[in-house]
């Protein structure tokens, strides 16, 4: 078995967390915060090896849509970067050094990955790690450059130095007195006073013993118990963890063969008046959930998600939206019905019918009433949960939006207008992980269009590669752009396919991809491009 310093370190933490990220490889829905601690890690180590615009690039490419949040990013790590790179030049200088970015250690028991090494004309080695954090302390106390020397050596280099480049962190945030470009001119002024730090540490050979004794003990470990501490809050399984949730039946050990489904889920979101349901109504076996009335256009069998009100006598009884939109679950669970696809028409208006629900049902009159973020988690997690039991049952799910434009400031105080769905933007990012492709539909002129190039600023995509940028907003333009996409690829129609398959399922939880998972393939990707 090959160990690594972060499976160890993670063992350490919690067995229980190593038994989910790694023995049963249980992936999640990674964090769409601008400051989401990987990716914007990654840009850092990027931007030093490469420079400020391969860093930029590819901080960007991470999210579907930029706002001003993003921007504030870029600018921090910008300012850090170059700072990082005056301090790596003042190390090189005079001793005109060969230096290398993330070298790779591999052995049969252990797999590292340096980030930096200077190797001197004498050849002698120094080695470092880029740690973004301020968390001195905790890296002072880590095994991670113990082993890189050990092994180091073992390859046959002589390694004089160790140490670990700390770049500091900044949590400032925008005040309410304050306009973005106050916010930005104190934020540059604290970054100004940050410093970047090398610090050097003496080599201790016990580390890398102890860390050969838990590789020992991982080998043997049968019940892997949970730890519960203070980190629990910033563990990714933390929900299935302390939920108590259970697996489902493994699936055969056979590989699936590559299909993509020529009816996939979507979003479409618009502007009004521009025929988004129109465009859906096209569609065949469809039954349309409308929250808003506006079914004059279409003739698809619909079902109006709206407050019932009845009287029996005096008494008025109230079925709220969300209560009918339950109930429609239900009955889809069933499969007694012919229908191969179902929209939600508005998911915006769906989620406001939620939120009125559990106000309702917790007894409160706003999300804060029931404590910090307590109460949007719980409007939240309602929502999604009933929009995942939908999902599950295999018919084919559009969403259809109404647009919102906002407009951002670049670092260089250029405006640029962002287009995305009406609705929550934490929210919007986990409805597009339950589609399999987002796209926006607007007008030029009296011509109607769905764009299926991916842009910067227009909240959108999808795992198709489009060979046109955009198409007609009419059913037949669009599944021959969508073949053209496939073109080489054995497709089928999930509306018209048994559902049933070789996919290990995860009980009410969504499974996507592992922050430990993802940081590898960034630095894969990183490596092979260069």
């Amino acid at each position: 078995m090959q160990f690594s310093h972060s499976r160890v370190e993670c063992f350490e933490k919690c067995k229980y967390q190593f038994k989910l990220r790694y023995k049963d490889k249980l992936r999640t829905i990674p964090s769409p915060a601008a400051d989401n601690a990987l990716i914007a890690g990654s840009a850092l180590h990027l931007g030093i090896e490469e420079g400020i615009e391969a860093m930029e690039q590819y901080y960007y490419n991470q999210y579907p849509v930029i706002t001003d949040a993003h921007v504030n990013e870029v600018i921090k790590l910008t300012s850090l970067v170059k700072k990082a790179q005056i301090v790596i030049n003042t190390m090189l200088h005079n001793k005109e050094p060969t230096e290398k970015y993330e070298f790779k250690i591999d052995f049969p028991e252990f797999i590292g990955f340096v980030d930096f090494i200077i190797q001197t004309q004498a050849g002698s080695l120094s080695i470092y790690d880029f740690k973004y954090s301020n968390n001195i302390e905790h890296y002072l106390e880590s095994k991670q450059l113990h082993l890189y020397r050990y092994y180091l050596e073992k390859l046959g280099f002589k390694v004089s130095e160790i140490g670990f480049i700390f770049i500091p962190k900044t949590a400032i945030r925008q005040r309410k007195t304050e306009d973005l470009y106050q916010f930005r001119k104190r934020l540059h002024e604290t970054l100004e006073d940050m410093e970047v730090k090398v610090i050097q540490i003496p080599y201790d050979e016990s580390k890398v013993q102890e860390f050969k004794l838990r590789c020992q003990e991982i080998i043997n470990e049968k019940e892997y118990e949970k730890t519960p501490s203070r980190l629990c809050d910033w563990c990714e399984y933390q929900s299935y963890c302390e939920g108590g949730q259970t697996y489902m039946l493994l699936p055969q050990n056979v590989r699936r063969e590559l299909q993509i489904d020529r009816y996939p889920d979507m979003w479409i979101y618009a502007d009004s008046y521009v025929g988004k349901s129109t465009f859906v109504d096209q569609f065949d076996d469809l039954l349309f959930l409308n929250t808003d009335g506006n079914t004059d256009n279409t003739t698809s069998p619909v079902i109006r998600i709206a407050d019932e009100v009845t009287f029996e006598g005096r008494l008025k009884k109230v079925k709220m939206a969300w209560e009918v939109f339950l109930d429609v679950i239900t009955e889809l669970e069933k499969k007694d019905n012919t229908f191969k696809r179902v929209c939600i028409d508005l998911v915006e208006d769906l989620y406001e019918h939620c939120r009125l629900y559990m106000y309702n049902k917790l007894g409160i009159d706003h999300e804060q009433d029931a404590g910090f973020g307590k109460g949007w988690d719980m409007v939240r997690t309602e929502y999604l949960s009933a929009i995942k039991r939908l999902k599950n049952l295999g018919y084919q799910i559009i969403y259809i939006s109404k647009e919102v434009t906002t407009e951002i400031t670049l670092k260089n105080g250029a405006k640029l207008t962002t287009i995305k769905p009406n609705i929550n933007e934490k929210i919007a990012n986990v409805l597009a992980g339950t589609v399999d492709l987002t796209v926006r539909a607007y007008m030029d002129g009296e011509e109607r269009f769905l764009q299926l190039e991916k842009k910067e600023n227009v909240f959108g995509g999808g795992r198709f590669n489009f060979k046109v940028p955009k198409v007609k907003l009419d059913k037949d333009e669009f599944m021959k752009a969508l073949e053209d996409a496939q073109e080489g690829i054995k497709t089928y129609s999930k509306a018209e396919k048994d559902t049933s398959d070789n996919t290990a399922v995860v009980d009410n939880t969504t499974v996507l991809e592992t922050s430990e998972v993802k940081e590898e393939s960034v630095k894969k990707s990183r490596r092979s491009r260069k």
